[in-house]
């Protein structure tokens, strides 16, 4: 497995999505998130197509904090089923490894 997952996550406005981010950020469970502008979501929900605008939260933490941040996520998400999506960093510079590790972490980053 590889030491860093990128985690993907939909939420409903960018001031929910900056909540959740700075929660996730102080926590020390991501070393950064980023939100995306505005997009529209296409779906199944109840049975019924829905469409709806959504931002995009783009959370990058080591693997072995990976539990931890999914709980959170759930705790803070607002949705009944939340999209939690984690993608492998299959290849990661050193320098952002090192510095992304050790912000997501209860030690100070080395920045």
């Amino acid at each position: 497995m590889s030491p860093l997952l990128v985690v993907l996550s939909t939420v409903p406005d960018a001031k929910t999505g900056l909540a959740i981010a700075r929660s996730l950020v102080e926590a020390r469970l991501v070393a950064c998130a980023q939100i995306l502008p505005a997009m529209t979501s296409v779906y199944i929900w109840e049975e019924a197509v829905q469409s709806e605008t959504e931002h995009l939260l783009i959370l990058k933490v080591p693997s072995a904090g990976y539990l931890q941040l999914e709980a959170a996520l759930r705790q803070l998400h607002p949705y009944e089923v939340p999209e939690i999506i984690a993608i492998e960093a299959s290849r990661v510079v050193d320098s952002f490894l090192v510095w992304a590790t050790g912000a997501a972490s209860s030690t100070t980053p080395n920045a």
